[in-house]
């Protein structure tokens, strides 16, 4: 990635370069331009990826206003809580004692009706398709978008949708045909074309992941005019990608592509040094594809993700011990693979860093002035970690710490006192300490003779 040095520059309100519209335009505004319009390198993530990908209206349908009524009936109302407490009366439950008559669609749950015959429709849809199969894809296009805008909510719309993404995909439109795929299962839940949706996504979040990566051949990239044709998105490549990959995974959360698109996604952040958000999608991948032939790959990378998350000795080390437990847990699941020998090395590097902040903790305790808290840390590191270089280091930083003058801290009157600890004491009372001595405090526990 090319870095300018901007601390030369000096931003001129009023020159030419800096209007937008015929008015004048800060300086930062064409700096985020830039930033958006320009291609994502091999380790950095676009801000606006990482927005894109948490808000996608997409991957979920906002309530209509009749799912959102109350129980009086009216469409405007969008007492949700009240319809919650109230449930309209007479509605079926599917599944209870009664036949379900409801199937889902764009807008909720609707009665099955099988659609009259319509010779019209089904000629119009054939000769589309007879288009298409001869190649003649524009001709094709054409003729499905018109169907979609002529028969939409119908068998025959959705049916003109898939063969209008289709075709856009043929044409190498991939932002069109993205679309299309998505707009078709937003209306279409159930369609019957679901494999071929998600195989197409992620073959078009590939093509666009390719392009940020230097290994990709010539022969694949897509020059930048691509982002004027449909080849590319106009901006911000990368994050278009992992929406791609979302929607394959929870299209069909199923499906023979799911778990490839939930390890690419968590991949990716691992591969451009967010950790954190690796860490969750790969926690994410085993917990949901325990059976996935990817699982070993998934776990020795989500180990990658915590040790690389560690910061050092002056920072959390509660990654360490997650790491632990996946080293564990992947010698337990796979006892017979070559990856043996790594995972215990991953486990003396774990012991190690661990031994280094306890060490670093005694230390730093010493410096304090408080020999007793050192003491703690210190004598662990023998006990825990005997072969680590750190043990002789803290022997002899014990030694010097059983040299060093103890100053003796006065016990707290209000802690030993009788009861102290007793929420059912009372000095009156007669069950309690305080009754059977008097209301007088014992002697040796803290008297007025002891201070």
């Amino acid at each position: 990635m090319i870095e300018r040095s901007t601390q030369n520059v000096v931003a001129q309100p009023d020159a030419p370069w800096l209007r937008a519209a015929g008015k004048p335009c800060r300086a930062w505004w064409v700096m985020a331009l830039l930033l958006l319009a320009a291609p994502g390198c091999q380790n950095f993530v676009n801000p606006i990826s990482r927005w894109r990908a948490a808000y996608d209206d997409k991957l979920f349908r906002h309530l209509s206003p009749e799912e959102t009524a109350d129980v009086s009936g009216d469409p405007n109302s969008t007492n949700l809580m009240q319809r919650w407490l109230s449930p309209r009366p007479n509605m079926t439950v599917p599944g209870r004692n009664n036949p379900s008559t409801l199937i889902m669609g764009s807008n909720g749950w609707r009665p099955i009706t099988k659609p009259p015959a319509n010779p019209k429709a089904d000629a119009e849809l054939k000769a589309a398709r007879a288009l298409f199969n001869a190649g003649k894809y524009p001709e094709a296009e054409k003729a499905f978008a018109q169907i979609v805008k002529d028969r939409k909510g119908t068998p025959w719309g959705f049916e003109a949708r898939f063969g209008l993404a289709e075709t856009q995909f043929q044409r190498k439109n991939y932002v069109a045909a993205h679309d299309s795929y998505e707009t078709l299962h937003a209306e279409d839940p159930a369609t019957d074309h679901l494999d071929k949706i998600v195989s197409r996504e992620y073959a078009i979040a590939r093509i666009w992941f390719a392009q940020g990566d230097p290994k990709t051949p010539s022969s694949e990239r897509i020059p930048w005019t691509g982002r004027f044709d449909g080849r590319l998105p106009f901006f911000d490549t990368q994050g278009s990608a992992l929406k791609a990959l979302e929607h394959v995974r929870h299209n069909d959360p199923t499906g023979e592509l799911a778990d490839d698109a939930a390890l690419e996604i968590a991949t990716f952040h691992l591969k451009h040094r967010d950790f954190e958000s690796a860490s969750i999608y790969f926690d994410q991948f085993m917990k949901d594809h325990a059976k996935s032939p990817y699982l070993l790959q998934a776990e020795q990378l989500a180990i990658e993700s915590r040790m690389k998350s560690y910061q050092g000795p002056e920072y959390d080390a509660s990654v360490l011990e997650e790491a632990r437990k996946l080293v564990r847990k992947s010698l337990t699941e796979f006892p017979e693979q070559d990856t043996r020998e790594k995972l215990f090395h991953t486990l003396d590097v774990i012991n190690e860093e661990e031994a280094k902040k306890t060490y670093q903790d005694g230390i730093y305790y010493k410096q304090i002035g408080k020999p007793a808290s050192a003491e703690f840390y210190l004598s662990k590191i023998p006990l825990r970690w005997p072969n680590s270089p750190w043990a002789v280091k803290a022997k002899t930083e014990l030694i010097a710490l059983a040299k060093m003058p103890r100053k003796p801290s006065k016990p707290s009157r209000i802690m030993i006192s009788p009861g102290a600890n007793d929420p059912y004491f009372s000095n009156g009372g007669m069950g309690g300490m305080g009754g059977m001595m008097g209301g007088m405090p014992m002697m040796g526990m803290g008297g007025p003779g002891m201070m």
